[in-house]
This record gives structure tokens, C-alpha cells and sequence, in this order.
């Protein structure tokens, strides 16, 4: 589960881990995010990114990556 976002995070130049993703999977799998992809999109940045500088890399992976989502089902069906 969302290893393509990880890479796509990478290929666009956020550091991210890959312990990072795991939390990540963790948090989704607790159902920390399950509303809309707004908490998604919160909820992966504060995993994922840890200086803010790489913010604009985060939401430009995070735009190609789930260009046409609207809800957290279809992320989970990814």
C-alpha cells in the first residue's frame, strides 16, 4: 500500500523513509483518516514530510499521485 506514492514522493525530491511510510500505513490502517481526502492529505504530509521546506515537493508528488481522487475509498483501493 502506497508504495508508488512513496516513490513518486521521492522522484520529486521529498526525503522521506521507509519507516516513514510504514507510520503512515499504520495510521491509515488505524483509521486516522477516513473522512476525505483533505485529512488524507494532512495525515500523509505529517508522516511523510518532516521540514517544512519540503512542503511544495510534498503537495506536487501528492497532486500527480492522486490526480482524480475524490474519497479515502478510492485511495484505499489504490
Amino acid at each position: 500500500m502506497f508504495i508508488s506514492l512513496f516513490n513518486t514522493l521521492k522522484s520529486t525530491g521529498v526525503p522521506c523513509t521507509l519507516r516513514e511510510l510504514l507510520d503512515l500505513v499504520g495510521a491509515v490502517e488505524k483509521k486516522l483518516a477516513f473522512a476525505n481526502m483533505q485529512d488524507f492529505y494532512y495525515l500523509s504530509r505529517a508522516a511523510l514530510v518532516k521540514d517544512e521546506k519540503h512542503y511544495d515537493k510534498f503537495d506536487r508528488a501528492f497532486d500527480i499521485y492522486f490526480k482524480g481522487i475524490e474519497s479515502i475509498d478510492d485511495v484505499l483501493e489504490m
